[in-house]
């Protein structure tokens, strides 16, 4: 974080701030109210961010719309949130919605997750987005010293579009299946070929993996090697672009056991 700037906000939802007042029969201070917020903020800065400076900022509102708007007019890169459910099993709707459209990276952190992080999957599809993701992801490898993990989903070639077994084979000695396999280890080879440099620098290792639903392939897979941060790629385009994220990629965000990063490819 050396040289970038930090802001520590926190919203007070207008609606929670009636609750309160329903609930104790008390007419809630504002000034009072934002005030006490904003010294256990401060506190919980000095304690966690080891000396690093920050600004404070306590506002009212619904916590979407004021994440959103902070967001736009500091120009932030990256937004971090914590995923606070009971269950530890799905975000809640202002995490979600923040990960659908935020007009930056948004880094979702599991809060029973360890603050380390050793171990990154990069999610590709060999898309313009998923080559940012993947940048995000060597970032955060060489900044953590962290091992990383290359994953790529393919439909079962074994299958047909209804998961039936298919008994098709080619006429020569090499079976369709592995015509497809061998097509999507090249495809890697060719997607990862401008990232040579860096790769040779980090610890790392390609994984191609078969699934018919390619969001719960990467879930299984992320849980039984133990990781600690997965990142998607996607595209940052217009409201409707980004709340329309992709079933498999809000499938994966809801799901992943793991702290989860989405990098936003900017439009020219």
């Amino acid at each position: 974080m050396s040289g970038q700037e930090l802001i520590a906000l926190h919203v007070i939802d207008r609606s929670r701030l009636k609750d309160w007042e329903e609930t104790t029969g008390q007419e809630a201070s504002t000034c009072l109210y934002v005030a006490e917020m904003t010294q256990r903020l401060r506190e919980l800065v000095a304690e966690s961010c080891d000396g690093l400076e920050a600004g404070i900022s306590v506002l009212i509102g619904r916590p979407y719309d004021v994440m959103r708007e902070v967001v736009e007019e500091q120009g932030a890169d990256l937004l971090i949130l914590g995923a606070h459910d009971v269950s530890k099993r799905r975000m809640g709707p202002v995490a979600a919605r923040c990960a659908r459209s935020i007009p930056a990276d948004v880094l979702i952190l599991r809060d029973w997750q360890g603050q380390e992080i050793r171990k990154i999957a990069a999610c590709v599809d060999f898309s313009q987005a998923s080559a940012v993701g993947l940048g995000r992801a060597l970032d955060a490898a060489e900044i953590h010293k962290a091992s990383l993990e290359i994953v790529h989903v393919i439909y079962p070639p074994a299958r047909d579009p209804w998961g039936r077994v298919l008994e098709q084979r080619m006429d020569d000695e090499a079976s369709y299946e592995s015509v497809v396999r061998n097509r999507a280890n090249d495809r890697m080879e060719g997607f990862l070929a401008p990232f040579a440099g860096r790769l040779a620098g980090t610890e790392t290792k390609r994984v191609v993996l078969e699934g018919e639903s390619p969001a719960a392939a990467i879930t299984a897979h992320v849980k039984a090697e133990g990781t600690d941060l997965t990142v998607i790629g996607s595209h940052a385009g217009s409201w409707m672009e980004d709340f329309v994220l992709g079933s498999n990629s809000e499938r994966l965000i809801h799901d992943s056991t793991s702290s989860v990063l989405i990098a936003r490819a900017r439009k020219e």
